[in-house]
């Protein structure tokens, strides 16, 4: 029987005594006072069992953490790298200031990290080294196949490169692959020219080429074979290695779109049958949807969070029909939704469920690093064209804060809606030296959910970082703690503090309704955490 079915008994119950009470009170005051106080706890004693039996049917996410073993896996001090999209230098760097000391200040928080700058016009954009705004040679004259029509010129390619180290970080430029001779081999004469200046400048640069080739043929009209490619790979990484700064510069490939069908997931490996010994990093591409089409649902869909997971399962199975093959595996592009992002959608709070979990899984699925498209530009960016904190930036920022490389081993069941990883959490005053974990995710629901962490020991007081929007799921201003993050007037982080709960059992945890927690756990029993 239902809870709410008792309830509706209630009144049932009531009325059946007072009937019995009638009867029955020529018997005596004491048989009367006896049936009174029947008819007034029978309804005290269902409420309690209703409330026993509500806690009982709770839907809990239960969470197993192996407290023994090694971490599971280490990713990248990158792990959360950042992509500025082709299409900025194409049009002219447009809203991006790159003498601007807020820009550089609100990429600065986010280090350490690459900085890939690619994307579909990464294809198109020829470098030009002369003062006049020319190239050496007749870059439209002398290459096939080619769709050129942007151009980087050496002056912008400076103020670019000392902008972005400014910040401390790393930069990975994406060379334009459809420069191609007659023969349809990579012409390399433009890059050459590029590397040649780059090193005049004593600028430490690593390298791509070419964005998502599998998709040549419907953006450009052109193709280039996945063979082709891999052997385009190994010459740009000989060209590499006859430089003394660019010989331990990371080459990263090949940077296909997400493994969706038999014929990419044939591209991907011909490539890697062909020219994985030149790459430092395999990359694939991944977003969930189109931001054209998405509407608000598809963020709180727990198969949209389930994709993922199926993506990199794809790639590791063909990654495995080559034989000794280890490389690290990145996610060389992604977002919530391409084209672009969704308006309204991806620059809001509705927007982070899905990027802390794709955080969380690509970590715990042993991916490196992931590079989140885009830093500015676009409505998946971390900023605004005011260089202004979307709530992905603010995620990013306590994410780097307190969860360290360390992966932790877990298993899961329970409640679908809840989704949480596990890491060693990072060095902090409040817990300093104190074997720390921190358990981080979402509750999708509209409901409060509850978590159980099993095997888990550790100090009773539990430091709570609740991640919420300040009013809607569609706000782009969020809150730590019911309190709204804002930057200071000088560009100065607020203190991200911990609300304090104590907890002698981890077996009855709370989640708001549609929020993110970061729950760290000091003076544990995992063993990974430990310090030597």
């Amino acid at each position: 029987m239902k809870w709410c079915q008792v309830v509706n008994m209630l009144p049932k119950v009531q009325e059946y005594l007072l009937k019995k009470a009638k009867t029955v009170k020529k018997r005596g005051l004491s048989y009367c006072l006896l049936i009174t106080a029947i008819l007034w706890l029978v309804p005290m004693v269902i409420v309690a069992v209703i409330y026993r039996l509500n806690m009982t049917n709770r839907n809990y996410f239960t969470m197993y953490i192996d407290t023994q073993d090694d971490p599971f896996f280490i990713v990248n001090d990158k792990f959360i790298s950042l992509g500025l999209d082709s299409s900025v230098i194409a049009r002219g760097f447009p809203h991006f200031n790159m003498t601007d000391p807020v820009l550089v200040q609100m990429m600065k928080y986010l280090s350490p990290a690459y900085l890939r700058i690619g994307g579909n016009q990464a294809d198109q954009i020829v470098f030009l080294r002369n003062a006049d705004g020319t190239s050496g040679e007749d870059v439209h004259g002398q290459y096939s196949n080619s769709s050129n029509e942007y151009y980087l010129k050496a002056p912008d390619w400076l103020s670019l490169y000392n902008t972005v180290t400014s910040a401390n970080l790393n930069i990975i430029y994406d060379l334009n692959s459809l420069l191609r001779n007659e023969d349809g081999a990579w012409n390399a004469t433009n890059a050459i020219e590029m590397l040649e200046f780059s090193k005049e400048h004593g600028l430490f640069v690593n390298w791509e080429l070419g964005n998502e080739p599998n998709s040549y043929p419907h953006k450009f009209g052109t193709s280039v074979n996945a063979t082709q490619l891999g052997e385009d790979y190994k010459f740009l990484r000989s060209v590499l290695d006859k430089y003394d700064l660019y010989k331990n510069s990371y080459l990263i490939g090949p940077s296909t779109t997400r493994l969706r069908t038999k014929d990419i997931q044939g591209y991907f490996r011909e490539f890697l049958q062909s020219g994985s010994e030149a790459v430092s990093a395999i990359t694939f591409h991944h977003y969930y949807f189109s931001g054209e089409t998405a509407i608000w649902t598809d963020f709180l869909d727990v198969e949209n969070f389930d994709y993922l997971a199926s993506c990199i399962d794809t790639v590791k199975d063909v990654l495995g029909l080559i034989p000794d093959l280890d490389k690290p595996l990145w996610i060389g592009e992604t977002a919530d939704a391409w084209h672009g992002g969704a308006p309204n959608l991806t620059d809001r709070y509705i927007g982070s469920f899905l990027w802390l979990d794709k955080l969380g899984l690509s970590a715990k699925m042993g991916i490196d690093v992931v590079v989140r498209q885009s830093i500015f530009n676009g409505h998946y960016a971390l900023m605004n064209d005011s260089y202004y904190p979307n709530p992905d930036w603010w995620l990013s920022i306590l994410y780097k804060t307190l969860v360290s490389p360390k992966v932790l081993a877990t298993t899961s069941e329970g409640d679908l809606n809840i989704r949480l990883y596990a890491h060693c959490a990072k060095d902090n005053p409040l817990w300093s030296n104190k074997s720390a974990i921190v358990v981080f995710g979402v509750n999708l629901s509209f409901e409060k959910g509850f978590v159980q962490l099993k095997e888990l020991r550790a100090d009773p007081q539990i430091f709570v970082y609740e991640f919420t929007s300040e009013s809607t799921l569609f706000s782009q201003f969020v809150q730590l703690n019911n309190v709204t993050l804002l930057l200071e007037s000088n560009l100065i982080l607020p203190d991200f503090e911990p609300r304090v709960v104590e907890q002698q059992s981890f077996d009855s945890l709370e989640m708001r309704p549609l929020s993110i927690v970061f729950w760290v756990f000091a003076n544990t029993n995992v063993d990974a955490c430990k310090l030597p």
